[in-house]
């Protein structure tokens, strides 16, 4: 894992001095890891954990976005820096617009070392977004194939907290309305992906490894692509780097909730693209079941 070496923080320091120019963060539950899911734990309930924000607050809410890319990019930027002052497993932030999903992503040395904390390392029985310990994370060429980040889901209601938001995308208009996310680290350049699958699954299907070969990346976007609940018009190949949500749901087995997961999975978009263009989205007449 690329842990924050001298190099993050000069970037970091540089993108404070910017900002300051331009200006003058699974599952709920029975605790318990699940290796199937990268450390995710089951269960349910409706409990929080210490949610402060130094940033000044979330700026993610369910009415529509009018910032610029680059106004998104700065905002960004500034909470990156300051959420790595506190804490300095911070490697990034993750916004999806239309959601309350605006927050810092932190790394540990392995998945369990956020299961229960929030962004600043402190105990949150919600805990916050995490990226998996073995995604390598930096400049866009030294990425692992799949970045993979996980978060816990209370329940299956999309208005509920954390990445319980991500089930909104299980709604076929708010797919169109909301194709891409944006996923930004230090070292770089503004990053933006755009939804290619939403699906349910079981843990049998290792969506979730982060370095793959190019047969594995293909096998994974295949297999991801059939389960997804509705066909996407976005040409994943060989080349691309992709992103991946992922999170429990109770639909299936609230009795073992262990074995089933919620994903949303993008793809980056090459450098200087913008989330302007449409995106052709048809729901899936026959999509792959769990345990098929």
């Amino acid at each position: 894992m690329m842990k924050h070496s001298l190099t993050i923080k000069s970037i970091l320091c540089l993108l404070l001095a910017t900002v300051m120019v331009l200006s003058m963060a699974a599952c709920g539950g029975n605790p318990g890891p699940d290796p199937a899911s990268g450390g995710q734990v089951s269960g349910g309930g409706d409990i929080s954990g210490d949610s402060s924000d130094p940033s000044g607050g979330d700026s993610a809410s369910d009415g529509e976005d009018r910032r610029t890319p680059k106004e998104i990019f700065d905002d960004m930027a500034k909470k990156t820096v300051t959420y790595y002052e506190l804490n300095d497993d911070t490697v990034g932030w993750l916004y999806v617009p239309g959601t309350t999903i605006d927050e810092s992503v932190v790394q540990g040395d392995d998945n369990n070392v956020y299961l229960r904390r929030n962004n600043l390392g402190r105990n949150a029985f919600d805990g916050c977004y995490f990226a998996d310990y073995r995604t390598k994370l930096g400049k866009r060429g030294t990425l692992s194939k799949n970045v993979v980040v996980y978060g816990h889901s209370m329940d299956d209601n999309p208005d509920g907290a954390r990445f319980s938001q991500l089930k909104k995308y299980l709604d076929l208009e708010y797919c169109k309305e909301h194709p891409y996310v944006y996923f930004t680290l230090p070292e770089a350049d503004n990053m933006i992906w755009q939804i290619f699958a939403v699906f349910y699954t079981d843990i049998s299907f290792e969506y979730h490894h982060p370095d793959v070969d190019t047969a594995g990346l293909l096998n994974i976007v295949t297999d991801a692509r059939k389960r997804s609940q509705f066909n996407f018009d976005v040409e994943v190949g060989a080349s691309d780097t992709i992103l991946t949500l992922s999170t429990c749901t109770y639909l299936f087995d609230p009795a073992n909730r262990s074995s089933y997961r919620y994903v949303v999975m993008a793809k980056l978009l090459p450098a200087g693209a913008e989330a302007v263009t449409p995106v052709k989205v048809e729901v899936n007449p026959s999509p792959k079941a769990p345990n098929a």
